[in-house]
């Protein structure tokens, strides 16, 4: 879809739903709509409220929008709230998270632009950087291209990594640095480099001892000590299996993250993610 197409597309979407809704284009629509892409195969939209994705659903198929037949491993992977199409108009819809990972935060709210409204319409765009840090976390053959783009268009290295901060806050999941990591090796590849690399890097080290503190104290608590003496693990335990080096650094990870504590008995104790 070319540029008037997706502002047609939006137009009929204004006429389909009765009350307010804002979306918040993450993805190569917003670069169509800026010009800095040409064309986009659909349109990723998330929104912040639930019953704004209840009338964008009830609007879409009630107009003959339908759930694709065949979908591509890759955007299954994305975890959308709902992908619907009808011919070649596409609407791939998240609720606040886009692979079950990145939230849309408050600071990317704030960041974000508005593009035009449309009657009960409101459409906005978040920023370049956020968009270059979802695309980082997709698993889409064009979304490096489109990280290319988004890297000539100019990105802020700086707020990208707050952003990753704010997002590890904010989901207690860490996932999505190895997803980063990947991303940007393949873009080095390509010739680009960032200076992101680096602190990406560093997080994804982080990550892999958090990984391994998780499954030791996951195995022991299972294992070792399943019954009462101890809330959770000894931590000297957990020292003595991984070397203290990874085991100071994989707790303050998790403890970052919001995946471990301790007890009152000064055990670690492993926090399962919901």
């Amino acid at each position: 879809m070319e540029y008037t197409a997706i502002r047609e597309q939006f137009h009929e979407l204004a006429n389909l739903v009765n009350e307010p809704v804002t979306v918040y284009l993450i993805g190569g629509g917003a670069l169509t709509l800026q010009e800095l892409k040409n064309a986009t195969k659909d349109i990723d939209l998330i929104v912040r409220e639930e019953y704004e994705l209840k009338q964008l659903w009830a609007a879409l198929t009630a107009a003959g929008y339908e759930p694709p037949e065949d979908l591509e491993q890759e955007y299954d992977e994305l975890d959308a709230a709902f992908i619907l199409e009808n011919g070649k108009r596409r609407f791939d819809v998240f609720h606040r998270q886009v692979a079950g990972v990145l939230m849309l935060s408050d600071d990317m709210e704030a960041r974000s632009q508005h593009l035009f409204e449309d009657g009960p319409l409101t459409v906005r765009m978040v920023s370049l950087d956020d968009i270059f840090l979802f695309k980082s976390v997709a698993n889409r053959d064009d979304d490096v291209d489109d990280m290319v783009v988004l890297a000539q268009a100019g990105i802020d290295e700086e707020l990208i990594v707050q952003e990753v901060h704010t997002q590890l806050s904010l989901i207690g999941r860490d996932e999505f640095v190895g997803a980063m990591k990947h991303k940007l090796a393949r873009l080095k590849e390509q010739g680009y480099s960032f200076d992101i690399q680096d602190e990406i890097e560093r997080l994804h080290s982080r990550t892999v001892d958090g990984e391994r503190v998780a499954q030791c104290i996951r195995l022991l608590a299972e294992t070792e000590y399943d019954d009462d003496l101890y809330e959770g693990v000894p931590e000297r335990t957990v020292e003595s299996r991984v070397g203290e080096e990874t085991a100071t650094s994989g707790i303050k990870w998790l403890q970052q993250i919001g995946l471990v504590r301790y007890g009152e008995d000064g055990s670690l104790v492993l926090q399962e993610k919901i």
